[in-house]
């Protein structure tokens, strides 16, 4: 049974509004990336659509996109993401859902209120904050915080990550205890992320 992240952003409140979230593509290095929207997959221009289902990025390829709320979503290397509810009409007023389905993403959320990510192995709740979250069939899912607080939630119980701080939860369900990551997992993480992300 796949495993499958999500990461569930609280947007901004608009009252009397739920414009969409402009996000348009700010970087692309590397040539493999495409989109799925409305029932079709096609090449990655400038602009997301409104409503883009998923991006899905090659073994060469990372893309970052920035939002006008201020939300900067870092699209790693081999990764497969749903950006549906981010990008879609409802998006002014209501949560941003981020769906990893493999791979790896960052965010930077600078302007929003706060925002969770849920698996079927943790929920992490952080506040306006620089975090990265993996997920493989093989590795399970990891979270880890370059700036602010993350509250992470396992079946084990309810933990608090710190800046450098990371914790992972493999396939089995039962969390490992959070550790200080070394120069050497930042680094492998920031490598498959791109774009200075370390």
């Amino acid at each position: 049974m796949r495993k499958v992240l999500l990461l569930a952003l609280g947007a901004i409140l608009i009252a009397g509004a739920a414009e969409a979230r402009e996000c348009q593509v700010a970087r692309l290095e590397g040539q493999t990336v495409r989109v799925w929207h409305e029932g079709t997959w096609s090449p990655l221009g400038d602009r997301l659509p409104a409503g883009a289902a998923k991006i899905e990025t090659g073994r060469e390829t990372r893309v970052e996109i920035r939002c006008d709320d201020g939300v900067v979503v870092t699209v790693g290397i081999a990764t497969e993401v749903n950006l549906e509810v981010l990008t879609g009409p409802q998006a002014g007023a209501a949560e941003a859902v981020l769906q990893l389905i493999r791979g790896i993403v960052g965010v930077v959320a600078p302007a929003v209120s706060g925002f969770d990510v849920r698996t079927p192995l943790a929920i992490a709740s952080v506040r306006s904050t620089e975090w990265l979250v993996e997920h493989g069939a093989d590795e399970g899912s990891a979270v880890f915080v370059r700036a602010g607080r993350v509250g992470v939630r396992t079946p084990g119980g309810r933990v608090a990550l710190g800046p450098g701080e990371g914790i992972t939860v493999p396939p089995s369900g039962e969390a490992e205890p959070v550790k200080v990551w070394g120069a050497p997992r930042i680094e492998r993480s920031g490598q498959a992320l791109g774009f200075g992300w370390r």
